[in-house]
């Protein structure tokens, strides 16, 4: 029998040995590849990005908004930690993974709109595949459970992986260098949305709520108080969307004036530019209501830099 144990502890011992160096192979893997659902994480990681400007938000927060345009401008870096899908409750976990490798901003642009203020969860969500490398460090476990995750998905290696089968062949074969995926790559954090207006899916909406969860609220006023103790100015900027979106969203108004209360309260700004800001107005600027495509992009970023580099002149003075 004791004869037994000892096999059976040495069969699962070299089964977990085994276990664990797949999960090492296939996270490692994945964050080679040139996607941009990896690319940021991986940079970040490196610790070689360091920027005087971090731009934070929803997937609005990558997409539009051109570092090299606002750097050109305002004679900055800046870096996109735009985390798609999600609201300021996940956002914040990129922030902090960001703080683990790289060393504070001065400034961070927080794009917010209807959707940040909801209460999000991690796991099996939009384009979660992005977080499955990171949960090694035991820095940011905390963060992990605290959007979802298991101590399962923690301390089990390969468990969290369960059910991305795509995603494990990806990491294997782009490790063993017999391929090197190349899959709309990112460049500075940011990932430009491309393609013809499409507003089939609006055409379908009747009403669009905008979300305003009190965990959510809680989390973003944590969060600010968190950049403000850090000494970080942080600048709310809600980016353009189609006005026939903005037409059909219920609650807009409280939502705003929040955003403009928060900003007082924090001695920043609130800069909506889905107020009086003409290229919201035509749909050849984007390719669906909340995503400006690569030229209303280009022309945003510089009208948003020249006001940024206002700002920033302006609260030089005082400094």
């Amino acid at each position: 029998m004791k004869r037994f144990i000892i096999k059976a502890i040495a069969f699962f011992t070299i089964l977990l040995g085994l276990a664990w160096g797949l999960d090492y192979i296939i996270s490692k893997g994945l964050l080679e590849m040139e996607d941009y659902r990896f690319m940021s994480w991986s940079e970040m990681q490196k610790g070689d990005i360091n920027a005087d400007i971090v731009i934070m938000g929803n997937s609005r927060g990558f997409s539009h908004f051109e570092p090299w345009t606002i750097d050109s401008i305002c004679n900055t870096t800046s870096y996109c930690l735009g985390l798609g899908g999600y609201s300021i409750t996940v956002q914040d976990l990129k922030y902090h993974y960001y703080r683990l490798y790289n060393k504070k901003p001065k400034y961070i642009i927080q794009q917010v709109d209807y959707y940040t203020l909801r209460n999000d969860s991690a796991p099996h969500q939009h384009e979660s595949e992005q977080y499955l490398p990171m949960i090694y460090d035991s820095r940011i476990h905390d963060e992990f459970l605290r959007v979802g995750y298991t101590n399962l998905d923690i301390y089990c290696p390969l468990y969290r992986y369960w059910g991305y089968q795509m995603v494990i062949k990806n990491g294997l074969l782009e490790f063993l260098g017999v391929k090197h995926y190349v899959r709309d790559p990112s460049r500075r954090g940011h990932h430009y949305e491309k393609g013809e207006w499409d507003g089939s899916e609006l055409a379908r909406m009747d009403t669009i709520h905008a979300q305003f969860n009190l965990k959510g609220k809680a989390y973003f006023e944590q969060y600010m108080s968190e950049r403000a103790e850090e000494g970080i100015k942080v600048i709310l900027v809600n980016s353009p969307t189609y006005i026939g979106a903005n037409n059909k969203t219920t609650g807009l108004n409280k939502v705003n004036t929040y955003f403009d209360s928060i900003a007082s309260v924090y001695n920043t700004v609130y800069w909506n530019y889905n107020e009086g800001y003409e290229m919201c107005s035509d749909t050849a600027n984007f390719c669906v209501s909340v995503h400006m495509n690569p030229q209303a992009t280009h022309q945003f970023s510089i009208d948003f830099a020249n006001d940024l580099k206002a700002y920033i002149d302006s609260v030089s003075i005082f400094e």
